[in-house]
């Protein structure tokens, strides 16, 4: 009965001891795969809310887009359209569409695409009078329709 007994507590001290060691695994994997991406996460998203500067694009977390005019500590102001400004909390801030680089060089290369794709009065005047017309025009078969 004493060997039965003897293997018997070893048997249950050594179950205990994988026991525990397969908590402690599990608890590390656990950080590995969900605690510390997550931290890594939020910590992106703080450094990029506190990093964001005027003239860049932004969406808000309530979706609205708009560009950062002016920020301090705690707030940023966005315009959403021309002379609307909005005031948010820098948490409100979901992500950065352009930076402000970008969006300093986007808005001089649409200018510079605004020049070049506006007609003279001469091309006006003769699209008004139809003398442009080709075959390949979507409704030059129908007379009852005005083409601008």
């Amino acid at each position: 009965m004493l060997a039965s007994a003897d293997v018997l507590a070893q048997s249950a001290g050594g179950s205990n001891l994988t026991f525990i060691i397969m908590i402690v695994g599990f608890i590390a994997l656990m950080y590995f795969v969900m605690i510390r991406p997550q931290r890594k996460r939020q910590r992106e998203q703080q450094d990029m809310q506190n990093n964001v500067q005027p003239g860049a694009r932004v969406m808000t977390i309530g979706g609205l887009y708009g560009t950062v005019v002016d920020s301090d500590d705690e707030t940023i102001t966005i315009e959403a359209s021309d002379d609307t400004f909005l005031v948010f909390a820098r948490q409100a801030i979901a992500k950065v569409v352009t930076p402000a680089e970008a969006a300093e060089t986007e808005t001089a290369d649409e200018a510079a695409e605004e020049t070049d794709a506006t007609l003279s009065d001469a091309d006006l005047e003769a699209l008004a009078n139809g003398d442009e017309k080709t075959e390949g025009d979507k409704h030059s078969g129908n007379p009852d329709r005005k083409e601008y």
